[in-house]
């Protein structure tokens, strides 16, 4: 009995993969629920803790309060505006008694400086305070409850 040459047999074997990577990639997975993204969200900004405030920062060699928040919903494939200003434009307002877990949070410090944070519990937020400060987990005190100006939900519940 005569075999096929083998460069037949590698063409076969490797038309079956191809076949074979192509049909598992069409398969769909369902979306992933919204309360396990806000706890992803609010996992990797805990995981970040203690990274350094820095200018214009928005990667883990440092974070400027805005940068925090746009590379924490970035890491989630959710496209949202750089600077906490622009965050403070999206649509998506509720008020701060509806917040969620990984919800963002918009501040007016003074007449145009703005800050962001990630909302964790009707006590505390988590961001990336300028100066010299760290990514840090922060409570809400007198000081951040008279300037918080938007609550923002990107993240419909299901």
């Amino acid at each position: 009995m005569k075999h096929p040459p083998i460069f037949i047999r590698v063409k076969t074997i490797l038309i079956l993969f191809l076949i074979l990577l192509f049909y598992s990639c069409s398969f769909r997975s369902e979306p992933e629920k919204v309360w396990n993204l806000r706890g992803k969200i609010v996992a990797l900004a805990e995981s970040l803790r203690g990274i350094p405030y820095h200018y214009g920062g928005s990667d883990i060699d440092g974070f400027d309060c805005s940068g925090f928040v746009n590379y924490l919903y970035d890491s989630f494939g959710v496209d949202i505006p750089r600077t906490a200003k622009k965050q403070g434009r999206i649509k998506t307002r509720i008020k701060l008694k509806h917040a969620k877990q990984g919800d963002i949070l918009v501040f007016k410090i003074k007449r145009n400086q703005w800050h962001s944070g990630i909302f964790i519990s009707k006590k505390y937020f988590i961001h990336s305070p300028n100066g010299r400060g760290v990514v840090r987990r922060e409570k809400y005190t007198k000081y951040w409850k008279k300037r918080i100006k938007y609550t923002i939900s990107l993240l419909d519940d299901v």
